[in-house]
């Protein structure tokens, strides 16, 4: 399969690629010296005792002697002594030996600290109780871009309120998203305007720190207390190992190979927005967000992974009821199936045709294990009656428990939305800037379907699903405890699977009594939702 991101849109439509490649400049490189001060007298003391003169004869008393230097004439007598003791040391050995002698010298005995400067340390560390040596006014490399680190900031500021102003009201406090790229974009800007030369990607980072910014992930309140998600979390793998038994043992999983296993869940999809989880935010601060308007939903990706063998194409939820030409949907991405819905979102009957189109893919007759949310529309008592007359077991991760035991919301789609945003920006520099692309409703999504191909290509090869698997639970190679990296504290121990649960009898009643429970709680939300 083919990337086919950067193809053109409509058949009249020319391309205007830019071929011209970016280079970095070469940074500059500044080199410094540091000479020790006993080098300097050393040298000094070498040049008046002329011991690398060119002279064959050895004889000192028919030489001339310069005058010593100034600093010599006013040495007291304790310093001419030991200066003489000097001079015989040197006088001993040749010329040629003079590295050692400079080794010997700089190598002396240092001089113990009196009690007055041990006093002027102590002070100097109780005073400085960071533990980091401040730098001296003016030190360091010097700033360049001085404007724009004003103006970029004050931009930032204008977007995101100083957790330390206590004076402005509750309704003017900003709390937008801004992410990295959001900050090179408009810091370009910026740039243009006061025309300077675009910053390396290293300035930006520089810009955060200097400003006690950092990367942090949003924060999330978390539904469900810590103690109650280990609990959750232990039903919901002793479940997993409980139905792996209800049928003939195909491996160390049971009934289930690892191709048998799978993970659905589905995302907001922005065409050009900032996919990026991570955004900027004031150190020491809680990254809270509200009213990122550039973060609009143009459509809803649904991904269905496996350990092994990736069977399900991604499937995309557009806004519309559907009524489109043969032309239009003959240029979506061949790797992409196209689903529109009232809002855009899943439902119930996108729920439905999305199952049958994943039995088709991956009915062998052998049963299967289907992990998914707890979402509403992935709950409909018919849809779980219809797979489990597949020979399908639909594993529900608790509520409040996703951020923690849902793969694709732990690791896939992070992966995913990088590489689409990668593959974006690569169609917007192609086009020189965004502004000048002017797409239709109907180009945008033909465009939509082939940058979701791009990046589902992209991630196939650069993420280990089998390796997640295992990492996260989903399968097994024996007996031996769990622990998820995304769960600190917990710990699964698959030994308290006991045989008296595998009754297959006592398993189909209970599944039929979980069956009675969801068409009533079904039932009884239609009800409420009436009143």
């Amino acid at each position: 399969m083919e990337e086919q991101h950067l193809a053109s849109l409509s058949d009249d439509e020319g391309s205007s690629f830019d071929d011209d490649n970016s280079s970095d400049s070469d940074s500059n490189v500044e080199i410094t010296s540091t000479i020790d001060e006993c080098e300097n007298e050393l040298v000094r003391l070498s040049t008046y005792l002329q011991l690398e003169s060119e002279f064959d004869n050895d004889d000192d008393q028919n030489f001339e002697w310069p005058e010593p230097p100034s600093t010599l004439n006013s040495s007291d007598s304790s310093d001419i002594e030991e200066l003489h003791d000097s001079q015989q040391m040197l006088l001993s050995t040749t010329p040629s030996n003079n590295g050692v002698i400079q080794e010997q010298y700089i190598k002396r005995k240092r001089r113990q600290w009196t009690v007055k400067e041990k006093l002027d340390a102590i002070t100097l560390f109780e005073n400085n109780q960071s533990g980091k040596r401040k730098r001296l006014e003016g030190g360091g490399k010097k700033m360049v871009y001085i404007d724009l680190d004003h103006q970029l900031f004050t931009w930032y500021r204008s977007r995101r309120t100083d957790p330390k102003d206590k004076s402005l009201a509750p309704a003017d406090i900003r709390r937008e998203k801004v992410t990295f790229s959001h900050l090179e974009k408009e810091g370009r800007r910026i740039a243009k305007q006061l025309n300077h030369s675009i910053p390396s990607s290293s300035w930006y980072i520089r810009f955060m720190k200097r400003h006690g910014l950092s990367l942090q992930q949003p924060k999330r309140q978390d539904k469900v207390p810590i103690d109650e998600v280990h609990r959750l979390a232990n039903s919901f793998y002793m479940y997993n190992r409980r139905v792996s038994l209800w049928s003939i043992k195909r491996g160390a999983m049971g009934a289930f190979i690892p191709e048998d296993i799978c993970n659905m869940d589905e995302s907001p999809l922005a065409l050009f927005g900032d996919q990026a989880k991570r955004s900027i935010n004031d150190i020491g601060t809680n990254n809270e967000i509200n009213g990122y308007i550039s973060n609009k939903r143009f459509c809803t990706v649904m991904l269905t992974v496996f350990p092994k063998n990736q069977r399900m194409q991604p499937v995309v939820l557009f806004k519309g009821k559907g009524n489109i030409g043969v032309d239009e949907r003959q240029k979506y991405a061949k790797g992409v199936h196209v689903i529109f819905t009232p809002k855009g979102v899943i439902n119930g009957q996108s729920m439905n045709t999305f199952c049958k189109k994943w039995l088709e893919k991956v009915s062998d007759g052998h049963p299967k294990l289907f992990i998914i949310d707890s979402a509403n529309s992935h709950l409909k008592p018919e849809i779980i009656q219809n797979l489990r007359k597949k020979n399908v077991v639909v594993s529900i991760i608790p509520k409040g428990c996703t951020q923690y035991l849902q793969l694709l919301d732990t690791s896939v789609f992070s992966v995913f939305k990088n590489h689409y945003q990668a593959a974006a920006n690569e169609y917007i520099d192609n086009y020189t800037s965004r502004s000048k692309i002017k797409l239709t409703a109907k180009q945008k999504r033909i465009l939509c379907t082939r940058l979701i191909s791009t990046a589902w290509i992209r991630t196939q090869k650069s993420f280990d699903f089998e390796r997640a698997f295992l990492d996260i639970g989903y399968t097994w190679i024996d007996e031996s405890p769990v622990s998820i990296r995304t769960l600190p504290g917990f710990l699964f121990d698959p030994s308290t699977v006991t045989i008296s649960t595998t009754n297959n009898n006592n398993n189909e009643e209970e599944e039929e009594d979980n069956e009675d429970q969801l068409i009533a709680e079904e039932k009884k939300r239609t009800h409420i939702c009436l009143i």
